[in-house]
């Protein structure tokens, strides 16, 4: 009983911040939502909202001080005390993929998802005059990013590790 009423209550403060994000975009595809934060991420506006998914998102998925759901006869192990190896690993990797699902999502609404802005770190090379130091198989660093990413493949690759760095950055905030 506890622990569904920890459960419904979060979930209801991380659907209350996921619909103002969702406001804020206009739509709920998950696209269009990292292409409307171009101009700016949603954590830089949305900041309480931010913290508040946070904390939810903690809670969540079980993480301290948020991981005493059961009663407190259970402490030893909780549920798990009656499991033993493959059962407790699928119960163990359940809960760091549902961290890692929660990280993918915390990218894609407030930190803009697969976007990154490379014109601001070619502007930083052109500030400096570094580009004379790059070599002729680097001349296209010359037109700015837009040679970079009109391959597809190369798009794909570089949005995926983009989008994979942030949730790493986010997965090393929850552990």
């Amino acid at each position: 009983m506890r622990s569904t009423a920890q459960l419904i209550s979060y979930e209801l403060i991380l659907s209350s911040a996921i619909l103002l994000v969702i406001l804020l975009s206009g739509s709920l595809n998950l696209t269009v939502n990292a292409e409307s934060q171009r101009a700016i991420w949603y954590i830089i506006p949305l900041l309480p909202i931010f913290m508040i998914f946070f904390i939810g998102s903690v809670a969540e998925t079980n993480r301290a001080p948020f991981d005493l759901a059961e009663a407190e006869s259970e402490l030893v192990s909780g549920f798990m005390t009656e499991h033993a190896a493959v059962i407790f690993v699928f119960f163990f990797l359940a809960e760091y993929a549902s961290i890692l699902l929660i990280c993918i999502l915390t990218s894609v609404l407030f930190l803009g998802g697969y976007l990154l802005y490379f014109s601001i770190i070619f502007d930083v090379f052109d500030y400096y005059e570094i580009m004379y130091l790059l070599d002729e198989p680097f001349s296209y660093i010359d037109t700015k990013y837009y040679l970079l990413l009109s391959n597809p493949v190369m798009e794909g690759l570089v949005y995926g590790l983009v989008l994979g760095l942030k949730s790493c950055v986010m997965v090393f905030v929850f552990i």
